[in-house]
């Protein structure tokens, strides 16, 4: 929530309102594209040989330029800055349309597009960078959908404006509409958009980022679908409106059905996206590519408008579906130091998939024509579509996961209450108050252990999800019995016949018990939000039970010396052993949330 008062929040979300802008405006140019460009080319085709080729050759060019620039951005927004990446890619757009709207030959259109795809992937990668580092790690789903939103908002925009302005004037008029839309986003870009890149952890070298990312299969097959999603976008852009101009649809219809394509996609995403941090990134991806591919087919087999409308739609939600969710992917798995580059590297990757669907579209086309480009790409999405369930989820639900968050704090009370009582002790004074408020608290814990361990095995999860985080639970809970039991010994001695060597031993003692129980509730807290900070507060536990360690080894030492009665002795004994138990037992919650941690890390294998 962003608090009215808070002005760095003010601030994110003005980024966050700018960069967005940015991200439609640019999209309204190149939705005029989708709809004109290939009427437009096709005017400067005087021969049919290779005809389906020649259309898609802009469409590659960009792709090949959007891809090498993509992958530099990355690199551009981890070094120089994401404010100075974006304005580079708004300024290089800006030029682009300009040559775009003189060009005179297919030359100069496939270098003007060569301009505007080289801008784009700065653009986009920039953005995507800016959003997902100013809207936060939980919310990397619900910011990437608010890029991919603007971007093809402006996209629907740019093909119900392209449509309209083409038919009504002609098709070069369309493109002012680009250089309009391209000028607000420099001034956007320059005015708006404010750095947000903070000082990176560890300089990580840039082949050394790369390789960590390919030598991940879960997101290599992340990389291999973005490239499959630009295949079959070349397959929309490119030959889709020729086709429904060939089945006889005017300039105007031909923008309707794209725009609605685009209408639904970028009204989706937002939700799309953030959907999928909270239920995973898989299942909407697997529901988007299969949408994708069954209305691909449809469109091929309608020539009513109508109908052709509703197949348009029925694309869109399909792209709404996996595009923001894809990136996020990305997203969730670069550390701040590299995640620049770990994003290039998706979109650049992605995009290549324009160089790869215009050269393979183009050659299936004028083996098969249009029905040929159609089914085969309809039939590849669905056959590589169950290739998403081979990925890692990178944002796991988890049913019982706000439940065992409540009962990490309910154990941290727990262990409050035990340091306020054994603080009194050290002074000399007993302490009925906190062993009640132990007894109740430890209750609490029970209850509340039981209905995870329930609502855990009643879900969906795998077997070892639901194991690992049953253990978690079992081990958090352990911590409360120990606490309960040292207390129960520490009641029954008299405060004035412990020594007070070893009370100064037991106040130290409690202050460490309390610190070591708030990073474990911490690093709970934290792994659904941010895997790398809760691996970091596990590696801090590891180093304070080190140091409660040499407070157990000096009490223990002390009891040698001691000279008291038998049971008192073996009570006092027997509390710093059980003492001792609670902290261990907090190390070994820690271990099994570090697995935890592994298995759903960042860099999943």
């Amino acid at each position: 929530m962003i608090l009215e008062g808070n002005p760095l929040e003010r601030t994110k979300s003005g980024v966050m309102f700018a960069a967005a802008m940015t991200a439609l405006s640019i999209g309204t140019g190149m939705g005029v594209q989708r709809v004109v460009l290939p009427l437009y080319v096709k005017g400067f085709i005087s021969q049919e040989f290779a005809y389906l080729f020649i259309v898609l050759l802009p469409i590659l060019s960009f792709g090949l330029f959007k891809g090498f620039a993509d992958l530099l951005a990355g690199y551009l927004a981890d070094r120089l800055g994401r404010k100075i990446t974006v304005i580079m890619g708004t300024s290089t757009f800006l030029i682009g349309t300009a040559l775009l709207i003189y060009s005179v030959n297919l030359i100069m259109i496939a270098a003007s597009l060569l301009l505007m795809g080289w801008s784009q992937g700065l653009i986009d990668s920039g953005i995507m960078i800016i959003l997902s580092e100013a809207g936060g790690k939980e919310r990397h789903g619900l910011s990437l959908g608010i890029m991919e939103s603007s971007v093809y908002g402006g996209y629907t925009v740019g093909a119900f404006l392209g449509g309209y302005v083409s038919e009504v004037s002609s098709l070069p008029d369309a493109f002012y509409i680009t250089l309009v839309a391209s000028a607000i986003a420099v001034v956007l870009s320059v005015t708006g958009i404010s750095e947000t890149k903070g000082e990176a952890r560890e300089d990580v070298p840039t082949l050394h980022a790369y390789s960590m990312c390919l030598r991940s299969s879960t997101l290599r097959l992340t990389y291999f679908l973005g490239h499959a999603a630009q295949f079959s976008d070349a397959l929309v852009w490119g030959l889709l409106p020729i086709y429904l101009s060939s089945i006889g649809l005017d300039n105007i219809r031909i923008g309707i059905i794209q725009g609605l394509n685009t209408l639904a996609w970028a009204s989706l995403m937002p939700f799309s996206g953030r959907i999928s941090d909270a239920v995973g990134r898989r299942i909407p991806t697997f529901l988007g590519f299969s949408l994708k591919a069954l209305s691909i087919y449809l469109i091929h087999s309608f020539e009513n408008s109508l109908y052709l409308a509703l197949a348009s739609v029925l694309l869109g939600v399909g792209v709404g579906l996996y595009y923001p969710i894809l990136p996020a992917i990305s997203a969730d798995a670069a550390p701040p130091a590299v995640r620049g580059r770990s994003i290039g590297l998706y979109t650049s990757l992605r995009d290549f998939g324009y160089i790869t669907g215009a050269l393979t579209l183009g050659m299936i086309g004028e083996i098969y024509g249009f029905g040929g480009t159609f089914v085969i790409t309809s039939l590849l999405l669905a056959l590589g579509s169950p290739l998403i369930f081979l990925m890692k989820e990178t944002r796991p639900f988890w049913p019982a996961f706000d439940m065992v968050v409540e009962h990490a704090s309910i154990i941290l009370k727990v262990i409050e209450s035990f340091s306020s009582m054994v603080e009194s002790y050290s002074k000399g004074k007993k302490d009925q108050k906190n062993f009640r408020l132990i007894k109740q608290y430890e209750n609490q814990a029970d209850e509340l252990k039981i209905a995870i361990d329930r609502q855990l095995w009643l879900s969906s999860l795998s077997g070892q999800d639901k194991a690992d985080f049953a253990r978690l639970v079992g081990r958090v809970d352990r911590v409360a019995s120990f606490a309960l039991g040292a207390s129960r010994r520490l009641k029954t001695l008299d405060p004035d016949t412990i020594p007070l060597s070893i009370r100064k031993l037991m106040s130290e003692m409690a202050k460490v018990s309390r610190w070591i129980a708030n990073r474990l509730y911490r690093a709970v807290e934290l792994i659904r939000i941010d895997l790398e900070d809760s691996l970091e507060t596990v590696s801090e536990i590891d180093e304070i039970e080190t140091i409660f360690d040499e407070l157990h080894q000096r009490a223990m030492e002390e009891l040698l010396h001691t000279k008291m009665d038998l049971m008192p002795l073996l009570n006092l004994r027997d509390f710093i052993e059980l003492t001792e138990n609670m902290v261990d037992a907090v190390e070994d919650a820690s271990d099994v949330l570090r697995v935890i941690a592994f298995k759903h890390m960042a860099w999943p294998v």
